[in-house]
């Protein structure tokens, strides 16, 4: 009785490992039974006895650790299905291999005790293994990964998942006569090479993961780069107002009176070209709207911002970046399709009582509102497959911090609206 209190608590622990390691690769909800549920379930999971030839135990398992992924953690479907199927594939092949080749099953009734020791000492150093190379190497909290590529690392679990599950149930037992079934020895290597290539699932997904962060901070670093040249220019221009001054004010003082206006008129429109770049208190957010007003500039559409951010965001600069690159250059493309003279784009934020706030509104055609709103986050692009993440991400990161995301349309008026708690825990 003793003994099995221990060989219990020992299970737990290694399926607080396993839910741990999970919790790197996927956002699990913090809802108390929710947990509790994954965690017996992971403990179900190692426990779980996988004799070759057995049918109902490798799919009944399967099946209930998918079922409790599903309901325990957050993210899309295929995220959810893919992470599911990969830490139970898993963990059925090395219980596979573990059960079949590592232990002895003559000891299973006589010697009772010692085959519980060594199946608790082996499953505890894989799930240890697993836990420790997951935590050294897992991706940043925040990553994501696009649905077209979670479908394919799906694929790629599932092939080796059905070698599996072909070798544990298609093998015939009936024609043994006693519990102990002679398992050829070439099925150890097929689970084996099988158990690495779900390895090769997870790096696959930390190296995809640390790809994307690095694209995410090679593009804010770029527009950082263009935000301080644009900076560095203006400084000089201004530098070389400044100097010619003297000479700008002897020249108007020389012209004759309707030689004045015009002069004064021309010297004015060029101070008012120059800005000083300096939108609100934070440096991501000008950053990022330095370039994309040059873009507006260029596409000869008017431009409104109304900024109340008197410092910098406590948010990751790299959200900061893709929540305002992605509506703007959503609103760009909507604006680019109108005449001149709707081409219009209206940004105000406000980072206020504990809230950050930003509305981002544009012109579409009339014809074009109901569609907007049933596929709000759809792309007009023809490459689909590349485009019409934009929105997607905003979503993504504003569920991120316990936000809210809006999207409408009324009287031609598009609106993007989102907020966040300023002072939150990212889920």
């Amino acid at each position: 009785m003793r003994g099995n209190k221990f060989y219990l608590l020992i299970m737990l622990v290694e399926a607080w490992l396993l839910l741990r390691a999970i919790q790197y690769l996927i956002q699990i909800t913090e809802k108390k039974w929710k947990r509790l549920l994954l965690l017996v379930s992971s403990a179900g999971l190692l426990a779980m006895v996988i004799f070759i030839g057995d049918k109902i135990n490798v799919l009944f398992t399967a099946i209930l650790f998918l079922g409790a992924v599903w309901l325990t953690c957050e993210g899309s479907f295929w995220k959810r299905m893919e992470i599911g199927l990969l830490f139970s594939s898993t963990i059925l092949a090395f219980n596979a291999l573990r059960d079949n080749y590592f232990l002895n099953v003559m000891y299973i009734h006589s010697h009772q005790g010692y085959y519980m020791i060594r199946k608790v000492i082996l499953s505890g150093l894989f799930t240890g293994f697993l836990y420790l190379g997951i935590r050294k190497f897992a991706p940043d909290k925040n990553y994501t990964l696009s649905d077209s590529t979670w479908r394919l690392l799906l694929l790629l679990t599932a092939i080796p998942f059905c070698i599996m599950l072909s070798i544990i149930t298609l093998y015939n037992v009936e024609q043994h006569h006693t519990m102990l079934i002679k398992v050829h020895q070439e099925f150890a290597v097929v689970l084996f090479l099988v158990l690495m290539s779900f390895i090769g699932v997870f790096w696959a997904i930390i190296v995809l993961a640390k790809q994307q962060k690095l694209e995410q901070q090679n593009t804010l670093a770029e527009i950082n780069r263009n935000y301080y040249q644009l900076m560095e220019q203006q400084h000089i221009e201004i530098r070389q107002i400044k100097h010619d001054m003297a000479n700008h004010l002897s020249i108007l003082a020389a012209l004759p009176q309707e030689q004045r206006e015009d002069y004064i008129k021309d010297l004015t429109e060029r101070v008012i070209k120059i800005h000083t770049l300096h939108y609100c208190g934070d440096a991501t957010i000008n950053a990022v709207l330095s370039v994309k007003e040059s873009i507006i500039n260029r596409n000869e559409m008017q431009w409104e911002i109304q900024m109340d951010i008197a410092k910098e965001l406590p948010f990751e600069k790299v959200d900061i970046c893709a929540l305002f690159a992605n509506a703007i250059d959503n609103a760009v493309e909507a604006c680019v399709k109108q005449t001149k003279d709707r081409r219009k784009i209206v940004l105000k934020c406000k980072a206020q009582k504990g809230l950050f706030c930003m509305s981002v509104t544009n012109p579409v055609p009339p014809f074009d509102e109901e569609s907007l709103q049933k596929e709000s986050f759809a792309t007009t692009k023809p490459d689909k497959e590349n485009h019409g993440f934009g929105l997607k991400t905003m979503q993504e990161i504003v569920e991120r911090y316990h936000g809210e995301l809006e999207l409408k349309t009324k009287d031609g008026i598009f609106e993007l609206f989102l907020y966040m708690p300023l002072e939150t825990v990212i889920k």
